[in-house]
């Protein structure tokens, strides 16, 4: 069964304005694809690129792209976002609706607009972070979990401003949040000691049996958001 993920746009005038949501595969960055797997060719020595378990943070769930050029005009602890639409009302969320830690001694965060309604099937939700394993050193954008099979509206992303004294610029086309939808279960936690040495063992042995793509290979299970 293949569940459905909607991104429905808020704005029919903007239908053939703005770059779509893609799954995140689309988003992969370019230093990462000319990357090689192994260094100099020494298969003890392999690099990220052979490590699944970052490609699949990279390509999980959907990448919404910012839809209009940014400029973030920062001081010394105070900023103003300039959106390329001039009816675009910008938002802001004050040091006083944060928590110390979290403002760090700056004025306030700010707010991307999304032009997207994203919707779900029942019992889905989905995860809204900054997309994963890539460096950022503009801004930091404020993750956020929303139930997406009931909360029928556009949700808009916070974050703090990382460079100061300059203007910086956000170009229409990068990548904004990554999205990950997932089912809504109830778990329940248990820690402590109890004999495992059996099933250890076993993927030891597996893993002892291969040189490359141990990992993927033999335990790796392939993840599909087309």
């Amino acid at each position: 069964m293949t569940n459905k993920i909607e991104f429905i746009l808020s704005n029919k005038n903007l239908k053939d304005a703005i770059p779509y949501p893609k799954p995140a595969s689309h988003f992969i960055p370019e230093q990462y694809k000319k990357l090689e797997k192994l260094i100099n060719g020494d298969v003890n020595q392999a690099t990220v690129k052979g490590c699944i378990p970052f490609l699949d943070s990279l390509t999980s769930g959907y990448i919404i792209p910012f839809h209009q050029d940014y400029v973030i005009d920062a001081k010394e602890t105070n900023f103003t976002l300039q959106s390329a639409m001039p009816r675009e009302a910008m938002e802001y969320h004050s040091k006083e609706q944060l928590t110390e830690e979290m403002s760090n001694g700056k004025e306030k965060a700010g707010k991307f607009k999304n032009e997207w309604i994203i919707v779900t099937p029942p019992g889905y939700s989905c995860l809204f972070i900054a997309p994963l394993n890539r460096k950022e050193d503009r801004f930091e954008l404020l993750s956020g979990v929303v139930d997406t099979d009931t909360y029928t509206n556009t949700t808009n992303f916070p974050f703090f401003n990382k460079k100061w004294n300059q203007k910086t610029f956000i170009k229409q086309g990068e990548p904004m949040v990554q999205v990950i939808p997932f089912k809504r279960d109830n778990w329940k936690m248990e820690a402590g000691f109890r004999w495992f040495q059996d099933e250890h063992t076993k993927v030891i042995y597996k893993l002892w049996t291969s040189i490359v793509d141990k990992y993927k290979n033999k335990f790796w299970r392939k993840k599909n958001y087309k």
